[in-house]
């Protein structure tokens, strides 16, 4: 029975590492196809080129120079822009105060394990039935919350960040009867529904796979294998919130 166990466990834990690393994938994938598209209209612009170097030997009037403006400077100009978006890109997906050792808050939402670094985090309340209902907006938000002297918008987490294979797991899910804490995030502006609140541990800079593009789930800053969770990027979650965007 022991060995059944242990290899139950090791299954589990092969899921949730798999889950991790293709958050981590998912949006390199979104960054390669525009990537191809400059490659297949080269060749376009090589023909164009060439036809116009064919008359060099009949008339050497500054037409050629024309065509090469036209032709070459946005091509390189494209190029090296998308060189600097992303270098700019890769140097700021770690922020400056996860250069060395943070402390996180582990939590969970729909069996999935998150961490907000508690440099980002504004506070943590007990779930309670003064959430205001506000119909007409998102499946994801959950209502209003007056704490202290905040109005605090409070969203369903899990219906934020699953991807939709795993939101049919909630068709029938009544997120009130599961969650039992909120996570404050953005100077009590947000309200993270979660179902449980874990511990608080201190990660190496080293111990996080980081994000190297920002191209979709914003909220994800990266995973730490080792605890088999989720990083918050917390600002990202913020903006994705305020424009009303689902992961």
């Amino acid at each position: 029975m022991a060995s059944n166990n242990s290899n139950t466990l090791v299954d589990e834990k092969l899921a949730v590492s798999l889950f991790l690393d293709s958050l981590l994938r998912e949006p390199e994938a979104e960054i390669i196809a525009p990537e191809i598209k400059p490659v297949v209209e080269v060749p376009a612009v090589e023909v164009v080129t060439e036809i116009k170097i064919e008359a060099k030997p009949v008339v050497d009037i500054p037409t050629e120079v024309v065509v090469e403006n036209k032709v070459e400077i946005p091509v390189e100009t494209t190029v090296v822009t998308e060189a600097i978006e992303k270098e700019v890109t890769t140097e700021s997906i770690i922020p400056e105060w996860a250069n060395e050792p943070f402390q996180v808050l582990l939590f969970e939402v729909a069996g999935i394990k998150l961490a907000v670094p508690l440099i980002e985090l504004s506070s943590v309340i007990e779930w309670h039935d003064g959430v205001t209902e506000m119909p007409g907006h998102a499946d994801f938000y959950m209502g209003i919350l007056r704490h202290l002297d905040y109005k605090i918008a409070v969203i369903d987490t899990a219906r934020m960040i699953l991807p939709a294979n795993k939101l049919e797991q909630l068709i029938d899910d009544d997120p009130r009867e599961r969650v039992n804490h909120i996570v404050l995030i953005d100077d009590y502006k947000w309200g993270l529904a979660c179902d449980k609140i874990g511990e608080v541990i201190t990660l190496e800079p080293n111990e996080v796979r980081w994000r190297t593009s920002k191209t979709s789930r914003g909220w994800l800053a990266g995973t730490v294998i080792e605890h088999m969770c989720a990083l918050l990027n917390s600002e990202g979650f913020s903006k994705m919130l305020e424009k009303g965007q689902k992961s």
